[in-house]
């Protein structure tokens, strides 16, 4: 038994719930997160506290995002991009409520949002002009799709909500694809990936942030804010493999793109590919995961590299709910981490036959 009160939990169940991790008192967390078994099948799975499969729900493909609304009753589950279904699950009855397929003209780039006007914004392509948009789905019509607008970029990819509950952040990675040739990247030598912030109730673009034009092949692909509203960001580089671009950043109101780099091993460590990221509850300090390079870091809310923990192709990051400054990691071997404030590992645990996907999410 650690000094935090990690549970070790027994291979019995399916799944191992990483929500064992919150049992400080009543509080109760449930995990979220897609995951493929070694047959190839997909599924978005459901744990609890004591690492009992809640729900299984097998996907028609492989699955991306999770996003969940305010008031934790709904979840929506995004195809990997380029992508052709969202579905909706009822978190308490634990069905699927709702299939969406893409519109014509359209594919699904991985992420969506609930707003608070009970709307599910989807990241898409417009794939004939290449055009990044935001798809409009109508909780209260069976989530209808009811409109569109331009996400501000090419390729837009995870999309978050900031403070005010009506300004959408985006991550415009920059790539064009069509799901006829689906992970052909067909713009590389011109793209433009951007940070574009838009207000979700007209759709007009507020501003936009570009890296330096030497890093224009910096694809900015992976976002969290802050509680004050700080986005972090985590890129994916395509231009030469023997160099060695920032590969984080930090953004906030109208000014410029910060960019971070971690000490040089580190840096080159990561193989130019970032995953996951996101803030711990308290807004303190972010996490980045990096699945080449089989490593997360860690950063201040200022930029200040605070340290690294080492987990073969960890992608999935998740805060812990009930610790202010700890994180949860999982990987593609079936494994999750406890990392708590000082990047030690205080709890871990994993289960032969699966492979987290990309993402989780821990809700109560």
């Amino acid at each position: 038994m650690h000094r935090r009160g990690f549970l070790q939990i027994g291979m019995a169940g399916l799944l191992l719930g990483p929500a064992q991790l919150l049992a400080d008192g009543n509080r109760v967390g449930h995990l979220l997160s897609c995951y493929s078994d070694h047959d190839g099948n997909h599924f978005l799975g459901m744990t609890d506290r004591q690492g009992r499969l809640l729900m299984n729900l097998q996907l028609p493909a492989r699955g991306h995002g999770v996003s969940v609304d305010e008031q934790q009753r709904h979840a929506a589950v995004f195809a990997r991009r380029p992508g052709d279904f969202v579905w909706i699950v009822d978190l308490r009855n634990r069905r699927v409520l709702q299939k969406i397929s893409a519109a014509p003209g359209r594919h699904f780039y991985g992420h969506g949002v609930f707003t608070p006007a009970g709307q599910l914004l989807c990241s898409e392509s417009a794939f004939d002009s290449g055009l990044g948009v935001i798809g409009i789905y109508q909780a209260d019509q069976n989530f209808r799709r009811v409109g569109e607008f331009l996400s501000g970029g090419i390729g837009p990819h995870e999309i978050r909500l900031l403070g005010n509950r009506q300004t959408l952040v985006v991550a415009n990675g920059g790539i064009l694809t069509h799901p006829d040739l689906p992970r052909v990247k067909e713009n590389l030598a011109t793209m433009r990936p951007n940070l574009a912030y838009l207000d979700i109730g007209s759709g007009k673009l507020l501003h936009t942030h570009e890296p330096p034009a030497q890093w224009h092949q910096l694809s900015i692909r992976h976002i969290a804010v802050s509680p004050d509203d700080r986005v972090a960001i985590a890129m994916q580089y395509e231009g030469l493999p023997y160099k060695q671009p920032p590969l984080i950043a930090l953004h906030q109101g109208d000014q410029a793109l910060k960019l971070l780099s971690a000490p040089a091993k580190v840096q080159r460590r990561m193989k130019n590919y970032c995953g996951s990221v996101e803030f711990c509850t308290d807004g303190s300090r972010f996490a980045v995961s990096s699945p080449r390079g089989g490593l997360v870091t860690y950063w201040s809310a200022e930029g200040q590299f605070l340290g690294q923990h080492k987990q073969a192709d960890v992608c999935g990051i998740s805060p812990l709910l009930d610790e202010s400054d700890s994180f949860l990691a999982s990987d593609g071997n079936g494994g999750v981490k406890h990392i708590d404030d000082g990047q030690q590992t205080v709890g871990s645990w994993q289960r032969a036959g699966l492979r987290w996907d990309n993402h989780m999410q821990l809700i109560l």
